[in-house]
């Protein structure tokens, strides 16, 4: 909402096609390993061929990120835009004139919008965002060392079960002003 009323661009699912066509991963690879931790981290830790380069000791895991990172870098460099997830934050961090934002809601909230927009059916929309929610929280630690959600991360964080979307989208409308200026 907030890219179409700035009239700027937007990336989200967007982003596994642009990482898929400058990488060697896979849409699939990319959208089914981006935001969760490898269960296989040990064995990857104890197999590593420390005798090999730094390119190619990365694990798969690790050299997703850095080219998720690398395009994130290289489209917010070329215009503005909003980028949605994928440790944008701390990949932009330092990056002047960037805003970062998270919003956040709870159960009863996340459930309502997970059946709605995502056609998960009601019985199963708690469980499946609460694991959504875990692998988001130790992926971005594994990436950051911070805590996924914490306010101090972010320029603003917003509860969307207490202020509607057309709301928050008029206050960071507001907010992008300083960024622009």
């Amino acid at each position: 909402m907030l890219a179409k009323e700035l009239g700027i661009a937007f990336y989200d699912r967007e982003l596994i096609t642009l990482v898929a066509g400058e990488s060697n991963f896979s849409e699939e690879f990319i959208s089914k390993n981006e935001q969760r931790m490898p269960s296989s981290l040990l064995y990857q830790m104890i197999m590593q061929d420390y005798e090999a380069p730094l390119y190619k000791s990365l694990s798969a895991d690790d050299a997703l990120f850095v080219a998720q990172s690398k395009v994130i870098r290289r489209i917010s460099s070329e215009k503005p835009c909003v980028i949605v997830g994928r440790c944008a934050d701390y990949i932009l961090k330092d990056r002047p004139n960037t805003m970062n934002i998270f919003l956040y809601a709870d159960m009863p909230h996340k459930v309502k919008r997970t059946v709605v927009e995502y056609g998960i059916a009601e019985e199963q929309a708690a469980n499946v965002i609460a694991n959504t929610d875990r692998a988001r929280k130790e992926h971005y630690f594994q990436y950051t060392g911070r805590q996924w959600g914490d306010s101090r991360n972010y320029n603003a964080s917003f509860d969307t079960g207490v202020f509607g979307l057309e709301q928050i989208v008029d206050v960071l409308k507001k907010m992008s002003d300083n960024y622009r200026n």
